[in-house]
């Protein structure tokens, strides 16, 4: 005689990525305060924008803000991080190469840009499928 199991029943994980897009922010702004910091201490931070500059303090207390406001399931909330989202990006990719001059550019200076950058590439992404209400489910699901 044969016997059959039934197959496992799959449930289906949602999630809003809110707790994710706050992790990546939260993540992203940690490490650029680490190389404004190390710019300073290295003397090659942008006097514009260092450690003494009220610009900076600005910069980085909305910069957590978002990550706070990430976790908030209103649509207000959501589309109002998705709009900084694009433009910090737009800062990022099209502004800030303008300002990293060679002294600048170290190790720290490269990787601290490119890791910034893509992860709020990947919180952009989340937001964008938060605001269209898409949750990505796994193939063999």
């Amino acid at each position: 005689m044969v016997t059959t199991t039934p197959a496992p029943s799959l449930t289906r994980r949602t999630t809003s990525y809110g707790h994710q897009i706050s992790l990546l922010l939260a993540a992203a702004f940690a490490l650029s305060v680490t190389h404004t910091v190390y710019s300073r201490i290295a003397g090659i931070g942008d006097p514009r924008f260092t450690v003494d500059t009220p610009i900076a303090w600005v910069f980085y207390a909305v910069g957590f803000g978002a990550a706070v406001l990430a976790r908030r399931t209103q649509r207000w909330a959501q589309w109002t991080l998705l709009a900084y989202l694009t433009a910090l990006l737009y800062v990022s990719v099209f502004y800030y190469p303008t300002t990293f001059v060679p002294r600048q550019q170290t190790v720290f200076g490269w990787f601290e840009n490119d890791v910034y950058t893509g992860l709020l590439m990947v919180a952009y992404t989340l937001c964008l499928y938060r605001v269209r209400r898409t949750t990505l489910v796994p193939a063999d699901a």
